[in-house]
Formats: C-alpha cells, sequence, structure tokens
C-alpha cells in the first residue's frame, strides 16, 4: 500500500538557501520560504524581485447541518481580492460575497499565534490562530446590497488532541524544480459557532463536533500561467467524521509520490494519499473523476452550484470556480479499510492565473 513518510517540522522551511521538502506533522514556526537561493535558475535578479514571484492564499471550506461554505482570501502582493460563498445545504441556494483591495501583506508568517484580516468596514473577514490554546478562530461580517442580505458569522474549530476528529499536515514540495518550492499547512477540526441572516433576522446556531472546519494555507512560487484543481470533503460516515483534502496542479512536483498535499482524515486517523488525477469527461457541470493508481481513491464529485468568475485586473487574469457538490466512491484509509461515500458533502476548486 502506498506510504509517504511524515515527520517533525524543521525549525525553518529554507535552509542554506535551499527548501526542505517533506511532509510534517505541523508546521514551523515561521510560514516563509522568501529565503530560498535562486528560484529561477542563476539569475540576476537580487532576492526583493524573485519574491515579487511568491503568492499566498487561505482557503477556509466549513459545513454545518444547514449551510455550506468557503473563504478565499488571495495575496498577489500588489493585490489581494476576498471571496466568501455560502450555500443553503437543503435548497443549494448560493449567496456569494466579494471584494479586491490593494497593495498589504495579507497572510502572517507566524504560525504559533497570528491574525489574517481583511480592512474593509463593509466587507471584513478574520482568520486567527493560536496553537498555544489549540485554536483557530474564524469570524465575517459582511454588508449587504439590495439583491443579497448583510451576514456575519463566528466559528472557534478546536484543534486540540482531544477534540473529536481531525488533525494537521505540513508539507513543502517542489514547484516543478526543485529550485522552488510550494509549503501549506492543513487543519481540519471541529467548531461551535454561529451564522446571522441580519435581513431576516435568523441565526444559526452549531456546537461541536457538528461542525466541521477545513483550513488550507500555501505559499509558492508560482508560474507566470497557474492551473490548478483542489477539492475538500467534509461529512460522517458510518459514524465516522471524513475530512480529506486532495489537488492537481500544472506546478506539481516531478516525483508526486514522494511530494504532494493528498491526506485523509478518518475521526483522528490521519492517511497521506498519492497524487491524484482529476478528469471532466462530461465538462465542469458535470461529473467529475478522480483516481489514482493505489486503489486508495476511487471518487465522483457532482456540482450542485458553481460560482464562476473571471477578473481582468493589469497583468492579472483570474478565472476560477468555487463549487458546492457531492462525492460518492470509495477511499481507503491507511489500516485497509474502505471508507464508501454517497452524498458526502464537498467544495471543488477549479481555477486558473495568470500574473
Amino acid at each position: 500500500m502506498y506510504s509517504r513518510k511524515v515527520t517533525t517540522s524543521p525549525r525553518s522551511i529554507v535552509k542554506n538557501g535551499s527548501p526542505v521538502f517533506g511532509s510534517f506533522s505541523n508546521p514551523p514556526a515561521q510560514f516563509d520560504i522568501s529565503d530560498v537561493r535562486f528560484p529561477f535558475g542563476f539569475s540576476p535578479f537580487p532576492s526583493f524581485i524573485t519574491n515579487l514571484r511568491i503568492r499566498g492564499n487561505i482557503s477556509y471550506s466549513f459545513s454545518a447541518d444547514k449551510f455550506v461554505g468557503n473563504i478565499q482570501l488571495f495575496d498577489a502582493k500588489f493585490l489581494c481580492f476576498l471571496e466568501l460563498v455560502l450555500w443553503d445545504k437543503s435548497t443549494g441556494k448560493k449567496l456569494s460575497y466579494r471584494s479586491i483591495f490593494g497593495m498589504r501583506r495579507l497572510l502572517p508568517k507566524n504560525m504559533d499565534k497570528a491574525v489574517c484580516a481583511t480592512y474593509s468596514r463593509k466587507r471584513h473577514v478574520r482568520i486567527g490562530w493560536n496553537r498555544g490554546k489549540n485554536r483557530v478562530s474564524v469570524s465575517f461580517n459582511i454588508s449587504g446590497d439590495s439583491v443579497r442580505p448583510a451576514i456575519d458569522g463566528l466559528q472557534i474549530l478546536d484543534t486540540g488532541p482531544d477534540s473529536a476528529f481531525g488533525g494537521e499536515l505540513f508539507c513543502v514540495r517542489p514547484a516543478t524544480t526543485s529550485r522552488r518550492c510550494v509549503a501549506s499547512w492543513f487543519c481540519a477540526a471541529p467548531f461551535s459557532g454561529r451564522l446571522a441572516n441580519k435581513k431576516t433576522d435568523t441565526v444559526y446556531r452549531c456546537n461541536a463536533p457538528d461542525g466541521i472546519g477545513l483550513l488550507d494555507m500555501r505559499r509558492a512560487y508560482y508560474k507566470l500561467r497557474t492551473k490548478d484543481d483542489f477539492l475538500y470533503g467534509m461529512d460522517v460516515v458510518g459514524g465516522k467524521t471524513i475530512c480529506f483534502r486532495m489537488t492537481a496542479t500544472n506546478y506539481d512536483a516531478p516525483d508526486a509520490n514522494t511530494y504532494n498535499e493528498n491526506v485523509l482524515f478518518a475521526d483522528k486517523e490521519m492517511t497521506l494519499l498519492p497524487p491524484v488525477t482529476i478528469t471532466r469527461p462530461y465538462g465542469i457541470s458535470g461529473k467529475w473523476v478522480i483516481q489514482d493508481t493505489e486503489n486508495m481513491v476511487d471518487l465522483f464529485f457532482t456540482p450542485i452550484s458553481d460560482n464562476h468568475r473571471v477578473d481582468s485586473i493589469f497583468v492579472l487574469r483570474t478565472d476560477y470556480h468555487t463549487i458546492y457538490g457531492t462525492f460518492e466512491g470509495d477511499l481507503r484509509t491507511s489500516s485497509g479499510e474502505i471508507l464508501h461515500l454517497k452524498g458526502f458533502t464537498g467544495i471543488a476548486r477549479k481555477q486558473y492565473l495568470r500574473m
């Protein structure tokens, strides 16, 4: 069966100018890849120029009994944007909010205790973590308009060793070549919180462990044109809470069996997954096919509601889909257990970036 070694995180992601590749059980103290030497070959450009190619983003997906959602915070150095999408599980109705703002360092580097927050009064999102207290907090306060209601929410994730399910994984992998790297932190945990619709004065409350939160943060030396597929699953199967993250990009490591980010949590059991192939034989609105070569992943993803955006701002162009849908098929854990998924809640993202 497929296996990938997990070790304790190094003190620094970069050592003597070279990335430290691997899969780690915890993040380092600093989430910083800017010390990589000659990331684009032996070019004459100084580091303050090559560091402009570093992009960062946070994706937070969450699911409760009545709603499912996703928050995106993207930092392109000269431009940042926020998107929050919510879906009603019973109707599939979508609420989408978005903001673009100027130059600002959005993602913090301190992994022990830090906050990532937007500064817009009308659309404010705050994501913070305190590893000493085993807690991640997510809050948002979004103004409405003539079409969409004003909403606010708060979610507190319990990331401690005694939490009902979940865990974390930190990965550093080559970004196509070993000179460059992608560093990512994935955390799955139960949350307690609320979601309020200010227009109807409706408040939905959720107590742990019924809420499932998946936090995915990354920094990378991006290519000029990148293509990414991300899959996030979060639901209960046979009394077990199942969470997973799978990715496929055009800057995957050449040795993807050794270096990738795919992971599955079944309650507290962590299974590192092999690289997967994601195909869409029926188009983006039809069934997606997700498979591997190790007989651990054999899934279909069926879209329910697609939030599609296309933007062109200066040299930046984005074309991306954030899709709520369901998974069906089989997953195999490291202990050999086969998990049968049907009507399993998930979010998929397909994005193209030109920067």
